[in-house]
């Protein structure tokens, strides 16, 4: 094979490993394919990551700072209103966007098999960051739960509601998406706006 060619930057890597994914998906992903793209061997790749769960928590660090790109700018504006909840409205247009433009970056993002991978307490805090900046306005502490359970269950919806979309569902489309998500929030989040000071 020749001699390996040196990696300068783990961005290298994490860049490559983004191109196979958003192509084939990150089921997709291998060592194998990633050392092709990479004209390396597998053995200089695990010089660079110990293994692919720890390549997959470089992606989710990278995909997130991606995806949280201007978003919290964008949520900043909701956050001193009298209705801060309003900005989870912007949080899936925001989602929908992201998902339209890298469909196969957002299905590994929110994945159901992320949570192992999310017990880096750095990736936990970005991925519940959002939710968080609820919190102290909150005036009812005992409805804390209630709020932050019905916030996950919007985003939920809003993630199955995106994944429609991507994946061209009978009956979604980017043009009932607002609709839907006007329903979700009036249906979870409404109810909480008068617990939020």
């Amino acid at each position: 094979m020749g001699r390996d060619r040196k990696i300068e930057d783990m961005s290298v890597i994490t860049e490559a490993a983004m191109t196979i994914i958003e192509a084939s998906g990150v089921e997709h992903l291998s060592a194998r394919k990633l050392t092709a793209q990479l004209h390396i061997s597998p053995m200089t790749l695990y010089n660079y990551v110990d293994n692919r769960d720890a390549l997959l928590k470089l992606l989710l660090k990278r995909g997130f700072e991606e995806l949280w790109s201007g978003l919290k700018e964008k949520l900043e504006i909701y956050v001193t209103t009298d209705k801060p909840l309003r900005m989870y409205i912007a949080l899936a247009e925001h989602l929908l966007h992201f998902g339209r433009r890298r469909p196969n970056l957002y299905r590994f993002l929110f994945s159901s098999d992320i949570a192992r991978l999310l017990s880096d307490e750095t990736l936990a805090r970005e991925y519940r960051s959002i939710s968080q900046t609820i919190l102290p306005r909150i005036q009812d502490i005992s409805k804390e739960r209630d709020i932050l359970d019905d916030i996950y269950m919007f985003q939920v919806l809003i993630n199955a509601l995106i994944l429609g979309v991507i994946d061209k569902k009978v009956g979604m489309s980017a043009d009932r998406f607002p609709v839907l998500v006007q329903k979700a929030y009036d249906s979870l989040l409404l109810r909480n706006e008068e617990f939020i000071k």
